[in-house]
């Protein structure tokens, strides 16, 4: 009788264990399912964006930005450990930045003349972008085969003139140039931020861990560096 009551207790439990290693296994699946889709912190109709696509291979994508355009992006792999989500910037495939190309000359006349081809970073021609000289303003734009061209006078700067070429929508270049010389540039232009003038923020090779603190079907509450977060599920 003794050894049947001791045989019952010990399969009690082995069941409550078995139970338990169930319910947690099946949180554990359950909440890893729930993240799949895209997640965002900001309230609908927002003249700004966030969010973050969680596909189902563990890989996740990031953006931000507005509706001039995007100023930060990120992409990697997410995993949920106990009740953490930690989100690995290694697949963020980077820009490239603008950059121009210079060929200069000189000669004897009293001017100097700057011609500038202002291409985008696929070296497709820019039009209506604007060039000008500083400190004097002189300023033209650029055609629709996106050639534009200034003459300054020769000498009416100390040593270095600055050449500014600002498009909407495109990242502000300015170069600076030899105040005696000529010269000759092709221009290439990536797209900016129109706030910041710049490129948008590229996030590589960064690991951010998350404490989740709640759960559900429509939302993660999350919290990093004692600021909580919360994304909601916008889609699938």
């Amino acid at each position: 009788m003794i050894i049947t009551i001791s045989i019952r207790k010990r399969q009690n439990v082995f069941k409550s264990i078995l139970l338990v290693l169930i319910f947690s296994l099946s949180g554990q699946l359950y909440c890893q399912k729930k993240i799949i889709g895209r997640y965002t912190s900001l309230m609908p109709n927002q003249e700004h964006y966030n969010y973050f696509d969680f596909n189902k291979n563990g890989i996740f994508e990031y953006h931000s930005g507005a509706s001039l355009g995007k100023s930060e992006f990120g992409k990697g792999h997410y995993k949920i450990k106990n009740d953490s989500l930690i989100l690995n910037y290694d697949l963020t495939e980077l820009n490239e930045e603008s950059y121009f190309k210079a060929k200069k000359y000189s000669n004897s006349k009293d001017s100097i003349l700057v011609n500038l081809n202002i291409y985008n970073i696929e070296k497709e021609p820019l039009f209506n972008i604007i060039v000008y000289s500083y400190p004097d303003y002189q300023s033209t734009e650029s055609s629709k085969e996106g050639f534009a061209s200034l003459k300054l006078a020769k000498g009416s700067y100390q040593d270095k003139v600055e050449f500014h070429i600002d498009g909407e929508f495109w990242a502000r270049q300015i170069i600076y140039l030899d105040s005696d010389t000529n010269y000759n540039i092709d221009v290439f232009m990536n797209k900016s931020v129109i706030q910041s003038f710049g490129h948008p923020k590229a996030i590589k090779n960064k690991i951010v861990k998350f404490k989740i603190i709640e759960s559900t079907k429509k939302y993660f509450i999350l919290k990093h560096n004692n600021r909580t977060l919360k994304l909601i599920k916008l889609l699938e």
